[in-house]
Order: structure tokens, then C-alpha cells, then sequence
């Protein structure tokens, strides 16, 4: 007697995360000699720009190679007014991992820290922290064996289970180069002194073989007028893009996007008190696709007609069980000498939970510039510590990021600050399967067909423990639940008792 077996072939991404990277770029900016030295630095700030992602599966490496694109404000030595320094700090992020071939990589990094400190009236040391995210998405294919027919006697658990899991990889190189008009009748700009945007994600959704979404470059620009004024404004660039993917992926399909800046180039059209901001972006969508696949696993088994050596299979998947996204915000109080709030950077520690923990912790920093009841520029840097709850069952793996939301507001003395929590918990361990096995047949137990016990507890284990089966204990006690959450007395068919054949069909 044998267990006839159907392979089931199950192809998807395997998934690495390391997220525990951190490094100190530095460098050292000269004040031109046309400019005047150093008095005062009032803001420093940056933006992480990726120029390349390399997998070496022969070496065993994956690289990100790009630079942090920073800029420095300060007021001149016994002078009013304000100038701008800028330098482009390289960086390299590089993991000895083992690559299979095909492997997709993707990046996330943002500034924990940027600071400016003087070396002497002429130059400064930039200083900046970090942090870095790589994500390696390799195919990956199992084979299970699901068990397609019973000999008599043999009683199997089997169930299917829709897994979560990411099934394809894409990206999508989207460039934006626009003419953004300020408000006519505003106060235009002469010089541009600082310009920041981030990628905003909206709707999304897969269309067969096409991954479709939307969103908005956010813009935030600080400036001059010709007479010498600050002029601050902020607007954004909608865009609709979509992705061409390797295969077909049902309409259910999550998508998850992680965008990456490749170019910032934002500036006026260089007339005075110009309206026209020419914006030239680009930026790197990342995509990963996640989907149900239905997984049948016998996951138990026993053999009523004599004895059975099971072979089992240890099945390694970690299906996503919920992904969640929430919107959330922090408020910070604007110092007390602060008169007119005219710019903010954030930075950001990740969120990181210890073993066993049920909460999440890190800090927000939010770097403030604005003029003082006197008219002096000032500048201040503000930290929050962060702290996210669990939402799931502790036994899950739990990831949870905090980005930037929608743009930051003033509100009376406050600074209110949205936030995009997005959370994913998935199951962790293995699962066992049952591929394969050895039936012993031999005389059925004699004895009494009906025993009366007191029990609790789920079904399939009461009837597998008393040579019975799942069946016929509820056809014997009128019962409909699979698990009895208290103690009570079953009547227990076993030995001749039991209808195997009634219960094999089923």
C-alpha cells in the first residue's frame, strides 16, 4: 500500500533585509573669495541621491553608490544678509551577502544627522549620519507534495492556506522636468537659497501585466527677493506613471512602492524676482507585488489499520499575514523666541523593537529656521522620541517604518507633523508537510467500539490519540465545533466502531 503524491510547484521572491546600517560621510566646503567669510551658520541640509545598485553574485557583494547633495546657509562675519554653500559628500554602502543570480536590489536611506561646524572663517566640516536599508528579492521555487489519495485506514489533516507572498519585482525610472509658476501677485524670487522635495505615493493598482500608480512631487523652496526679503513657498508636480511586470499578477495584488531621489536640480529662471521655478527630477520607483497563493500542507496524520512512518517535509515560506499603512502625526512646540517660522528638515532614527518586545521606538528631529523677535535668522534642532505599538500577535515577525506625510503645518506655536506609518507582520517558523511515509498494515484493535471519555480541546487531536477519527466522533455526539473550549464527556467510537471508508471519502 502507498500514499499517491501531486507535486505542487510554488515560485515567488525570497526575501532578505538588512537594516541595521549606519555611516559618517564628511567633508570639508571653502568659502569662495567671492563671498565673505564665515560669521554665522544658520541651516544645513541635505538630500540622499542614489546613483547605482549592483549585485555581485560571483563576488558575493551588493553595492549602492551615490552622494548626499548638501547645502549650508550662513550670515557673513559682521555683515547682514544671507549666502549659500553647497557639497556633493559621495558614499558607498556595500554588504558581503550571498546573491543568487537575478537577484533584485533595493535601497532606502535617509539622514539620521547633518551638521555644519566651522574649521575657520573660511571653511567648514560637514558631518553627516546615514542610514541605510537594502532589500534583496531573489526567484526562489518549492516543491510540495500534497497528498492526492488515501489507502483505506489513513486519516490526514490537510489544509490550504492563502500565503501572502511577494511574487514580482519591478521598477520604474520616472523623470520630472516642469515649470512650476509661485502665485502671481506674490513676492517672486532672485536667489534661490534652499530647495527641497520628496516623492509622495497615492492610488495604486495592477492591471494584469501593468503595475499603475500616482502621486506628487512635494516642493519647498526659500529664497530672496531683490530687495533682500526671505520668500518661502511650497506647491507640487502630480504624476501618473505605470511599470510593465514579468508576469500577470491578479487585480488583488498588493503593491508596495519604496522611491528612491536620483537627481534634484530646482532653481529659478533667472530673472529677477522670477514666479518661474524650473524643476528638473528624477527619481527610482521600487516595486514589489504581493500575492495569495494557495498552499495545501498535510500537516498531520495516522494510520488506523496498523502502524505508519511518516516522512515530513519542513516547508520555509514567511507569508505576509496583514500590511497595514496609517496616517499619524507629531506636534513639536516652536521655541519661544521664535517670531516667523520660515523652514524645517526632518531626520529620522529608524523604528526598531527589541526580541520580544511589543512596541517600537526612535526619534524624529526636525531642524527649524526662522527669524527671532529681533529679525535675527536663528536656527534650532528639535527632537521627539517616537514609540509604536504592536498590533498583532507577538509570535509574528513585525516591521514598521515612519516616513514623511503630507506637507508639515503651522498651527498658533506649534509645528504639526504627518506621518506615514506603514507596518507589515509576517508568520515566522517552519511549516511541516507531509511528503512521504511507510504503512504497516495489521489487525484492528480488538475491544469495545464506544469508549466514553471526558476531554477538551480540538477534535482532530482527541480522535487521533483514542484510534478514532473526526467524523465519527461528531457523528456520535451530534457535535458541529472542531474544538471544545471546555471539558466534557464524548462518546468515542474506536476499533470496529469506526466507518474508515465514510471517513476516507470525506
Amino acid at each position: 500500500m502507498e500514499i499517491l503524491f501531486q507535486t505542487q510547484t510554488i515560485q515567488y521572491l525570497a526575501e532578505k533585509r538588512y537594516d541595521d546600517l549606519h555611516q559618517e560621510q564628511t567633508g570639508e566646503i571653502a568659502v569662495p573669495e567671492t563671498l565673505p567669510a564665515l560669521g554665522r551658520v544658520v541651516d544645513c541640509f541635505g538630500t540622499v541621491l542614489v546613483r547605482d545598485r549592483t549585485v555581485d553574485s560571483a563576488g558575493g557583494s551588493v553595492t549602492v553608490t551615490g552622494g548626499i547633495q548638501t547645502g549650508v546657509l550662513y550670515v557673513p562675519e559682521g555683515e547682514e544678509g544671507l549666502e549659500r554653500l553647497e557639497l556633493w559628500l559621495p558614499f558607498t554602502v556595500t554588504k558581503k551577502v550571498q546573491a543568487p543570480p537575478e537577484t533584485v536590489l533595493h535601497y532606502w536611506g535617509w539622514l539620521r544627522s547633518l551638521d555644519a561646524r566651522f574649521v575657520n572663517d573660511r571653511k567648514l566640516l560637514i558631518r553627516a549620519d546615514l542610514a541605510s536599508e537594502l532589500t534583496l528579492l531573489s526567484p526562489a521555487e518549492l516543491e510540495l507534495q500534497r497528498v492526492e489519495r488515501c489507502p483505506r485506514g489513513l486519516i490526514c489533516r490537510t489544509e490550504t492556506y492563502p500565503m501572502r507572498l511577494p511574487l514580482c519585482a519591478a521598477e520604474k525610472e520616472v523623470r520630472i522636468a516642469d515649470e512650476v509658476l509661485m502665485p502671481e501677485g506674490g513676492p517672486g524670487v532672485d536667489r534661490l537659497l534652499k530647495a527641497q522635495c520628496f516623492v509622495e505615493l497615492g492610488a495604486r493598482r495592477v492591471l494584469g501585466e501593468r503595475a499603475v500608480f500616482e502621486g506628487a512631487l512635494r516642493l519647498r523652496v526659500l529664497g530672496l527677493t531683490e530687495a533682500g526679503e526671505t520668500v518661502t513657498w511650497s506647491g507640487a508636480v502630480p504624476f501618473s506613471q505605470y511599470a510593465e511586470l514579468d508576469r500577470a499578477m491578479a487585480e488583488e495584488a498588493n503593491l508596495a512602492i519604496q522611491p528612491i531621489l536620483n537627481h534634484v536640480e530646482i532653481d529659478t529662471d533667472g530673472q529677477p524676482d522670477s514666479l518661474r521655478l524650473l524643476v528638473n527630477v528624477s527619481f527610482t520607483a521600487q516595486m514589489v507585488l504581493w500575492g495569495e497563493v494557495p498552499v495545501t500542507l498535510t500537516q498531520d496524520a495516522y494510520y488506523l489499520e496498523g502502524a505508519f512512518e511518516p516522512v515530513w517535509q519542513s516547508v520555509e515560506l514567511s507569508p505576509c499575514l496583514d500590511s497595514l499603512e496609517t496616517e499619524r502625526s507629531e506636534s513639536l512646540e516652536l521655541p519661544e523666541e521664535a517670531a516667523e517660522l520660515l523652514d524645517w528638515t526632518l531626520f529620522q532614527d529608524r523604528l526598531s523593537a527589541g526580541a520580544g518586545e511589543d512596541s517600537a521606538r526612535g526619534s524624529l528631529g526636525v531642524k527649524l529656521l526662522y527669524r527671532d523677535s529681533g529679525g535675527a535668522l536663528q536656527s534650532r534642532l528639535l527632537r521627539r522620541e517616537l514609540r509604536v505599538e504592536r498590533r498583532a500577535e507577538r509570535s509574528a515577525d513585525w516591521r514598521c517604518a515612519l516616513s514623511p506625510g503630507a506637507e508639515p503645518r503651522q498651527q498658533g506655536r506649534s509645528l504639526i507633523l504627518p506621518l506615514t506609518l506603514r507596518e507589515r507582520y509576517c508568520q515566522t517558523g517552519a511549516l511541516r508537510n507531509l511528503c512521504g511515509g511507510t504503512l504497516s498494515p495489521g489487525p484492528r484493535p480488538e475491544g469495545p467500539s464506544l469508549i466514553v471519555r471526558s476531554v477538551s480541546g480540538d477534535l482532530w487531536e482527541i480522535a487521533r490519540d483514542n484510534g478514532s477519527t473526526v467524523r465519527a466522533i461528531r457523528s456520535a455526539n451530534e457535535l458541529e465545533e472542531a474544538c471544545l473550549a471546555r471539558e466534557r464527556l464524548l462518546l468515542i467510537p474506536t476499533g470496529r466502531g469506526v466507518n474508515t471508508l465514510e471517513e476516507v471519502a470525506e
